[in-house]
């Protein structure tokens, strides 16, 4: 009776010190994300609001929730799509109790956007609808921005970063002009 007492003990103390919070002076580095305060992106939509903070994107579809939340740092309601950002952010909408199809809006419309994810003089390379898209040339590069969409094209099933198609731009002109920007985009 008296090992099993003591057995008991022993693992009802090591389930306390397994819980209980280590003490350091570190700062831990997610903390030290909270420092900033949330930045509003511009997404060329009006009805729809996405501010960054805490390596998160925040949509919001009210101008009063942007507000609250520019304050508080906070939203009251939310649905939250992990790995659903251009980077892989978690990306969290915000949802209306008295609306269920507001945040399934939201979130159409969130995907819907065109993020540009980097330019150089080569190529700008743009991630839409899940894909990458790379553009050689100034007035294309426009074009996709408002059109969402390149007339000729190469594609390269799980040649992005994360796996994604990545799309690139063909020009009827310069047949090496796709494998001018895969060389470039690729290494």
């Amino acid at each position: 009776m008296l090992p099993r007492i003591f057995i008991v003990i022993a693992m009802l103390l090591s389930a306390v010190a397994c819980v209980a919070p280590i003490k350091t002076d570190r700062k831990s580095p997610a903390i030290e994300e909270h420092v900033g305060a949330p930045v509003e992106v511009d997404v060329n939509d009006a009805e729809l609001l996405v501010c960054r903070y805490n390596n998160r994107l925040y949509v919001m579809g009210e101008e009063k929730m942007r507000d609250f939340f520019m304050a508080h740092q906070h939203l009251p309601y939310t649905k939250t799509h992990l790995g659903a950002g251009p980077a892989g952010e978690t990306v969290v909408f915000q949802v209306q109790k008295s609306d269920a199809a507001f945040a399934e809006n939201l979130i159409e419309r969130f995907e819907h956007i065109a993020w540009k994810l980097e330019s150089n003089d080569i190529y700008t390379a743009w991630k839409y609808q899940g894909r990458i898209y790379v553009i050689g040339d100034e007035a294309m590069n426009t074009k996709f921005a408002t059109l969402k969409h390149l007339p000729y094209t190469k594609t390269l099933l799980g040649a992005g970063p994360a796996g994604e198609t990545v799309i690139f731009q063909v020009a009827k002109k310069d047949p090496r002009f796709a494998e001018k920007l895969k060389a470039a985009y690729l290494n």
